[in-house]
């Protein structure tokens, strides 16, 4: 691979050389046109200079008068100008041809120098790759003969081979003729104890068969028993199911009644604890209607304070042991009456707190019943 590299980018030199040789002859070959193109346009240019001589002098001759003889003109030769100007001229194109030549020169020595370079550098690889084609060679020949004397070697052993592979065929032979002898001797004792055996299995067989489906038959009698009385204990359990789900739903709507009873009830409790505190306060106020009767003495001042009590306190009527309400409270005195008002309300507040209890005992089967929140704070 790198060889093949190498030759290919030695290739590519050698094309980029030739390239640059075949450009350097191209300039070289334009330069001597332009110096040829030069020397054109200075002929050009000293032939100018004298037509605009001559034209000159043929202007400053003087004309001859009008019907005298006037003299032949003759053409003047090139002046002195003109031929040193023409041998500037040259003298210029002489030294660029030397120089063009002496460029053309040394380019072609510098072409030769890079083409023996080349060529030398061309011989060593041409040496060097014979050097590796003798020492390759030299290998190949001892491979070979190396090869030869082994391939002498093999098949002498070969030969050897053959011949200790027929003695062994000959052995196999013996020995197979041998054991195809017992093989058929094998084969005729199995023959016999494989009917023998099938006598026996066919026999065991047919026993083993009625015993299966002795066992099958039983299992599908027990299989039957077990389908009815899987079928009747699904039946009863369908109905208990139906049953407890009667049950459920009766339990269910009692305890919807029990609870709308125990909201019906509350509310009334509620009502009773109201118009309770309310009689509490109108008692409350008529003991202090008392005590402001027992201390003051004043009439007016007593019947102005009093008078602004009963304005503020709630409308009340106090209840009283046979429930005659006004004409009771007149016929007693004042004391008697809060005595009479504080021992209806306790007896009130003991009912209320009985039926408390009652009805706690009776919820008590369907879960415990929190104590209302109002006939607790009744009794504190």
């Amino acid at each position: 691979m790198l060889e093949w590299e190498a030759r290919k980018r030695a290739e590519e030199v050698r094309e980029l050389q030739k390239a640059l040789s075949d450009a350097h002859n191209f300039l070289f070959d334009e330069r001597q046109r332009l110096l040829a193109l030069q020397a054109e346009n200075d002929e050009l240019r000293l032939q100018e200079i004298q037509d605009r001589k001559t034209i000159q002098q043929l202007l400053a001759a003087p004309s001859g008068r009008a019907g005298g003889h006037q003299p032949p003109t003759t053409a003047p030769g090139p002046s002195i100008d003109h031929l040193l100007l023409q041998i500037e001229s040259l003298h210029a194109q002489l030294n660029e041809q030397k120089q063009l030549a002496a460029e053309r020169i040394a380019a072609l020595q510098e072409d030769r120098r890079i083409r023996e370079q080349e060529e030398e550098a061309h011989r060593r690889a041409l040496t060097q790759q014979l050097e590796v084609a003798s020492e390759r060679l030299q290998r190949v020949e001892e491979q070979l003969r190396t090869t030869t004397k082994d391939y002498i070697l093999g098949r002498r052993e070969r030969q050897a081979a053959e011949e200790r592979a027929l003695e062994c065929q000959a052995v196999l032979a013996r020995e197979r003729q041998g054991f195809l002898e017992q093989t058929a001797e094998q084969r005729r004792r199995a023959s016999a104890e494989l009917t023998a055996a099938k006598q026996e299995a066919q026999t065991k067989l047919e026993d083993m068969t009625s015993n299966l489906r002795a066992q099958v038959k039983q299992k599908e009698e027990e299989l039957i028993n077990l389908t009815s009385v899987h079928t009747t204990a699904v039946a009863q359990y369908d109905r208990r199911v139906s049953e407890l789900e009667l049950k459920v739903a009766r339990l269910t709507e009692a305890n919807k009644q029990l609870e709308l009873r125990r909201h019906l009830d509350c509310e009334g409790w509620t009502a009773d604890v109201t118009a309770l505190r309310k009689t509490l306060t109108a008692v409350d106020r008529k003991l202090h209607e008392m005590r402001l009767v027992e201390r003051l003495e004043d009439d007016d001042r007593l019947d102005a304070i009093l008078k602004h009590l009963r304005k503020k306190a709630p409308k009340v009527l106090l209840p009283g042991p046979s429930g005659s309400g006004a004409s009771a409270g007149e016929s007693m005195s004042v004391k008697s009456a809060l005595a009479e008002g504080l021992q209806d309300v306790r007896s009130q507040v003991r009912d209320l707190e009985l039926r408390v209890a009652e009805k706690t005992q009776k919820t008590k089967p369907n879960g415990a019943a929190p104590r209302p929140a109002s006939a607790t704070k009744l009794r504190r």
